[in-house]
């Protein structure tokens, strides 16, 4: 006993007392030690011989099997780790046979795809893969176990619930004597991924929109400036009431359509700041929802809170919101139907599902009797360019999710297929204090005043100037900010000061307005500027107080328009005056 290692002596005692008993040991484990303490695993078989009924000896073979007995540890360690790895990865892993059978999968495949483990086992590969990545995926099977190489996968599958997961990783075969055991796949969901990759080329897109768009809609909008202040100037001369009247009524229509045009696709394309002014909600979405509804069998019902509070927007871009909302509507009721238009005032918790910060809100809510938006649409409504409809530019919605975003509301959906569809509009509210509407600031009379134009535009600079004659205001123009600034000067010095400057941001080869503001501030601390531009997405024309402006007026704009923001700019100077 004195070779045998400690843990294997009772085993030997037990096999020595066997063996005296005449038992033959075929096949035994053991492990002896080497003179140097050296652990021998060895493997042996031993018998008994006996004389006269007598033991005279005992003979036992071994061979030293440390190496093998090392080699089996090994593996055993090995397939361990495999196995903690295989159930422990967040990798998606699978075993299959060489028919698709499923023959392992670890949980975090049973995580992706839905299943309870005792449902894989009646499953093929060729159940989750999508319909249309079948053929592809059984040649790539046959591949794999006819190749003894790693392939790299990259396909769809569908889950228990019916849900697209985009997957890509690498398969491979195992083989004994040149024939495929099994395969043995590794894959990661890369759905969102995806997701990701096709917004950021939906996103480069766009930036190339938005580039040539902004060029086209600063062009195109000192087009529409002279057409609209014409048109509101023949309008001011001519009866309403007349054939004439009603020409000139069409014209503007069809000027003021083409203008919105322009600003759905600034907006979306270079996301435009919007230009922000205290409104009065309900009147805003009334005319919108009538404007876009005229012609059409849809009968539309206004339901508006009597205190609806009011609030801070851009009313060209809120009525984008609500005209794409109801055309969408119209359209899924073709034969006609009910069009329900509601407005009240919420407050809002910290634990909301809008994920809006707490706070007063007003909630507006568009809901049709239309055929409704299936489920796995509605996650997708509000991407850029998706749409059902043959003629659909999907710019639609994904203008009004951006629109309320930059409005720091939210617009979500809630539909039922065949019943109709629901789409509610948050919007902050105006803080509780009385603030002048666009509307009452339209009513004020103005007293006149000396007004100079700057803009590189003939035509906006002579549209401007009848406008300005019409409104009761002596004017000058200059076509750039140097000529701007010389003649400011010169009327300062002659004690017959300008009482505002309404300047063009960009002149092409020259001085624009942001330049031209501060120059004429520091020539006179009182200088009144008034923006303009043909560039919707100008960070100054949301912000222009912080350049020194004193009011802004987006290009195209008409008479009524110009009448309003000179009524917002030229009080602020006169008491200003009057208190120096």
């Amino acid at each position: 006993m004195d070779i045998v290692a400690e843990g294997c002596r009772d085993k030997c005692r037990y096999i020595f007392n066997a063996l005296l008993g005449g038992e033959r040991i075929d096949r035994n484990e053991t492990v002896f030690l080497s003179k140097d303490g050296r652990r021998i695993t060895v493997e042996g078989r031993c018998q008994t011989t006996f004389e006269n009924g007598k033991v005279v000896a005992m003979t036992g073979i071994f061979r030293d099997i440390s190496k093998r007995v090392k080699k089996d540890l090994a593996l055993r360690e090995s397939e361990h780790r495999f196995r903690m790895l295989f159930e422990n990865s967040t990798d998606i892993m699978q075993i299959v046979s060489t028919n698709g059978h499923f023959l392992h999968v670890n949980p975090a495949w049973l995580k992706a795809f839905g299943y309870d483990r005792d449902e894989v086992s009646d499953l093929t590969i060729f159940d989750l893969i999508a319909p249309d990545c079948q053929g592809h995926c059984e040649k790539t099977f046959q591949k794999v176990l006819s190749e003894d190489r790693v392939h790299q996968i990259d396909t769809t599958f569908i889950a228990k619930n019916g849900q697209i997961i985009e997957i890509e990783g690498s398969a491979t075969a195992i083989f004994k004597d040149g024939k495929p055991l099994y395969s043995q796949c590794i894959f990661r969901d890369v759905t969102e991924k995806r997701k990701m990759e096709e917004e950021l080329l939906k996103t480069q897109k766009l930036e190339s929109i938005g580039v040539f768009a902004g060029g086209l809609a600063h062009d195109f909008n000192n087009l529409l400036t002279a057409i609209l202040g014409n048109i509101s100037l023949a309008k001011a001369t001519i009866a309403e009431n007349t054939p004439l009247g009603g020409r000139l009524k069409k014209a503007e229509k069809a000027s003021l359509r083409a203008k919105g045009l322009t600003q759905q696709l600034l907006t979306f394309a270079k996301g435009g700041a919007p230009i922000k002014k205290l409104s009065g909600i309900a009147d805003l979405v009334r005319d919108s929802v009538d404007f876009s509804l005229r012609g059409s069998n849809v009968k539309q019902e206004y339901q508006f809170a009597p205190d609806l509070w009011t609030a801070a927007v851009d009313e060209d871009q809120l009525s984008q919101v609500v005209q794409n909302l109801v055309i969408n509507a119209g359209q899924a009721m073709p034969d006609g139907g009910s069009l329900t238009v509601k407005g009240k005032n919420i407050t809002l918790g910290s634990d909301n599902h809008t994920g809006l910060p707490a706070g007063r809100y007003l909630l507006l809510t568009i809901a049709d009797e239309g055929y409704g938006i299936s489920r796995q649409d509605q996650d997708k409504i509000f991407d850029p360019y998706f749409s059902r409809k043959e003629s659909g530019s999907g710019l639609g919605l994904a203008v009004a999710y951006a629109i309320m975003k930059k409005h720091d509301g939210r617009i979500t959906v809630d539909s039922v297929p065949g019943t109709g569809t629901t789409f509610s509009l948050y919007l902050p509210a105006a803080r509780p204090r009385f603030e002048k509407t666009g509307k009452q600031q339209h009513e004020e009379s103005t007293t006149g005043g000396h007004i100079l134009i700057m803009d590189d535009e003939n035509m906006v600079r002579d549209v401007a100037a009848e406008m300005l004659d019409f409104l009761g205001y002596t004017n000058s123009s200059a076509k750039n900010g140097e000529q701007a600034i010389t003649l400011y000067r010169a009327a300062l010095s002659q004690g017959k000061p300008f009482d505002a400057v309404l300047m063009d941001l960009t002149i092409p080869g020259g001085m624009g307005g942001k330049e031209t503001m501060a120059r004429l501030l520091e020539i006179d601390p009182q200088a009144t500027g008034i923006a303009s531009s043909g560039y919707a997405n100008d960070p100054i024309m949301a912000n222009f107080t912080d350049y020194g402006f004193s009011a802004v007026i987006p290009k195209p704009y008409e008479m009524d328009e110009l009448r309003t923001t000179l009524a917002q700019a030229l009080p602020r100077k006169k008491s200003e005056s009057v208190t120096a």
